[in-house]
């Protein structure tokens, strides 16, 4: 079996410059540019080394992203100098996963040292930024085969290069390592495993260095490199009889593949598996299939039915009018809320456990004691613990800030509400109506004022959406619940049922609230909670 077991890129481990075959990170000769397009160098306390595989993921050493908040690290690629690298903007971190069972709070264990950094925004590839192969599971490391290591760490005179060095090394025999190892054992405890191996020369001179610490030590195989090892440990730096220690890469596959499946996923939004059908209506429609609609929430609050829509791995987003008192305006108890997902059927998913509530949040604006008061009728539910999305959990997208609405475009709402007959359905139904004139569905609501019937009125933060002729709306139960629309094959959040007159009324319509004027205070309500 080759060693090229994971590539997360359809090119990888081929550098377009060829690679001289001598030179040393420790009193070496500059790499020429492009010859590791996989190098990456990170910032904050200090400096550290880390490897492209994918067009959003950085492999590097637990040990570098331990020691400080990963919000300021600085992460560039793309170029052999650091001069030049820095005046470029570094790229985004969109987060940080340290292996979970790296633990080395005495600064002696450094088993399961790696670590993976998911950026913000895909990187795009060329001759000076490549991804790395990743090994096979079973790759072999055979003693004495040379490698190489690249980084921007010490110099032999201690002083930091400005460029990017490397050395070829050999890897060395466990045994050998182990030994001169347990020499120094005694003074400061530490230990070889099997997750880790050792590379270098008898003599020393040739390491890798401080600053080093999460760059690659690499193999070849053919004409593809792929990553062996990340530069972990060792005593001193190029002294004689000792040698440098790496993450044995290949241990820790199934952890890099799972960890970047599960955040990429999250990731995915408005792309359910099962295709919507289009014939299909809430009040008095035929049940919306398992996964169509992977997003929608049953919540529970003080015994009532509402919606709701996973729009992150621990948010959902609802109308406020479903987690506000209206005669005082206060929010509800957290616990008075069960919010419920992963299914279409109400009785399997009231025999799962609710979801636990960690915090409440109906918009600051919102107010309607009046019962006539339906601005801002936007909220957000923060989960205790993260989803875990599947095909039939996932989110769905956002919308743009000042997204368009254009008359007549169809949409899907969803919900558990109340059928035609009067009855509360024990399965998830959907109906697709579209959108109204602003003008249109405003005459509607004065025609029902006319008739002396009280109606809210219609604010620029809602829209309207139906047909004029009834029978297809959102019900009691419904409220808080989407309405998508659909660009490109993703669906995304265009409003959330607040209010209507009557359901499925001739001559009106259903009126949601408008989540493309509130895209700012969802994103700032998320990041400071």
């Amino acid at each position: 079996m080759t060693s090229r077991g994971l590539c997360l890129s359809i090119v990888c481990g081929r550098p377009t410059v060829n690679l001289p075959g001598f030179g040393r990170i420790l009193g070496g000769k500059p790499a020429p540019a492009g010859s590791f397009p996989w190098q990456v160098l990170l910032r904050a306390n200090g400096r550290g080394g880390g490897i492209v595989i994918g067009d959003r993921w950085i492999m590097t050493a637990a040990h570098v992203l331990d020691q400080y908040p990963w919000r300021f690290l600085r992460v560039y690629v793309g170029h052999n100098k650091v001069e030049t690298l820095t005046q470029s903007p570094p790229l985004e971190v969109a987060s940080v996963h340290i292996h979970s069972d790296y633990n080395n709070v005495d600064n002696v264990n450094y088993d399961h040292d790696i670590a993976l950094i998911h950026l913000k925004h895909p990187i795009t590839f060329n001759a000076h930024i490549m991804p790395l192969c990743l090994p096979a599971k079973d790759a072999k490391y055979p003693t004495w085969r040379n490698g190489l290591i690249s980084g921007f760490g010490l110099k032999e005179s201690d002083m930091s290069t400005n460029n990017l060095m490397y050395v070829p090394l050999p890897v060395v025999n466990q045994t050998i390592c182990r030994n001169s190892i347990d020499i120094v054992r005694k003074e400061k405890n530490l230990s070889l495993t099997d997750n880790m191996f050792c590379a270098g020369n008898f003599e020393g001179g040739k390491d890798s260095c401080m600053g080093d610490s999460g760059g690659a030590y690499v193999l070849k195989e053919g004409d593809y490199f792929w990553a062996a090892g990340i530069v972990s440990w060792g005593i001193n730096c190029g002294e004689p009889g000792k040698y440098g220690v790496y993450t044995r890469v290949a241990n820790y596959v199934d952890w890099i593949k799972k960890t970047i499946e599960e955040e990429e996923q999250k990731t995915i939004c408005g792309r359910p598996m099962v295709s919507i059908e289009i014939h299909q209506r809430i009040l008095g429609g035929e049940v919306a299939p398992k996964g169509t609609f992977p997003w929608q929430m049953l919540l529970s609050v003080e015994g009532g039915r509402s919606g709701g829509m996973v729009i992150g791995d621990r948010w959902i987003l609802t109308a406020a009018h479903g987690l506000v008192h209206q005669h005082n305006n206060q929010v509800i108890k957290k616990s008075e809320v069960m919010a419920y997902v992963g299914d279409n059927n109400v009785e399997n998913l009231l025999q799962s456990p609710p979801l636990e509530v960690a915090s409440l949040h109906p918009h600051p604006g919102y107010n309607n004691t009046d019962g006539l008061s339906f601005n801002h009728d936007i909220a957000l539910i923060k989960l205790q613990h993260p989803l875990t999305f599947s095909s039939s959990i996932m989110r769905v997208c956002l919308p743009e800030k000042g997204a368009e609405y254009s008359t007549g475009r169809v949409g899907w709402v969803s919900g558990f509400g109340l059928k035609d007959d009067d009855e509360i359905p024990s399965n998830l139904r959907y109906v697709r109506i579209p959108l109204v004139d602003q003008v249109k569905c405003r005459s509607s609501i004065d025609e029902a004022r006319k008739k002396k019937r009280e109606a809210p009125d219609l604010t620029d933060g809602m829209f309207c959406a139906g047909l004029p002729e009834g029978g297809k709306d959102t019900c009691a139960g419904d409220g808080g619940g989407p309405y998508v629309l659909k660009y490109g094959g993703v669906f995304w959040a265009a409003g959330i049922a607040s209010w209507g007159i009557d359901c499925g009324e001739p001559g009106q319509y259903g009126v949601y609230t408008r989540v493309a004027n509130y895209v700012d205070w969802i994103k700032k309500t998320m990041e400071e909670n």
